[in-house]
């Protein structure tokens, strides 16, 4: 992990449309439940041992107006937003799960309305002033915005380690074929192995 700079969190799309049984969006998850109660118990994990060594969290959360009003329509994903009305600001979908919540002041959260949390939000200058040198990535989907914020981050020049226990997506194979397809931009790490030591503050 980095040595200058600050490492910074940032737990993905830990809503309730997104991970929670009765949520809308299947992209994470679809198969046995056990997949589910294990990917909550590593972010749990990640998300305490961020907060005891004293590291930022940025929580990224998607979130669209009534209507789809702020989303293209190039393509299928779109589309379904737009019909389905999944993740409207102010429903309960796009509140955080509880237990994953943000609970602290220094808790940040930051909305965007693509797959890449980078795109048209406010999360390069939120990182920016935290003197961000290392994200670590967790959350739904993989091959979503996981895979897509990886990218953008380590184009940024970031180091990006990336939290695989704690990311999922339905079928398995597309959490695995991302994970693969990314291998040599990120450091892959389980939620019990992550090394948060002197040097990330």
């Amino acid at each position: 992990m980095a040595s200058a700079g600050a490492t910074v969190v940032l737990p993905l799309h830990l809503q309730n449309e997104v991970i929670h049984p009765e949520g809308a969006i299947h992209a994470g998850f679809g198969g046995p439940e056990a997949s589910r109660e294990a990917f909550l118990a590593a972010a749990r994990t990640v998300l305490d041992r961020s907060r005891r060594a004293g590291l930022p969290i940025v929580y990224v959360r998607m979130a669209f107006q009534p209507g789809g009003a702020d989303l293209p329509e190039n393509c299928e994903l779109y589309r379904t937003v737009k019909r389905s009305e999944v993740m409207r600001e102010g429903s309960w979908g796009v509140e955080f799960m509880a237990g994953l919540e943000p609970i602290l002041p220094a808790d940040r959260v930051v909305s965007h309305n693509r797959v890449n949390a980078f795109y048209d939000s406010d999360l390069e200058t939120t990182l920016d002033s935290l003197n961000c040198a290392e994200v670590v990535l967790f959350g739904v989907a993989t091959h979503s915005v996981v895979e897509h914020t990886a990218r953008h981050a380590a184009d940024m020049g970031l180091e990006v380690t990336i939290v695989e226990d704690a990311c999922s997506a339905y079928p398995r194979e597309r959490h695995e074929a991302s994970l693969a397809a990314i291998a040599n931009l990120v450091t892959r790490a389980t939620a019990e192995a992550l090394d948060f030591g002197s040097g990330h503050d």
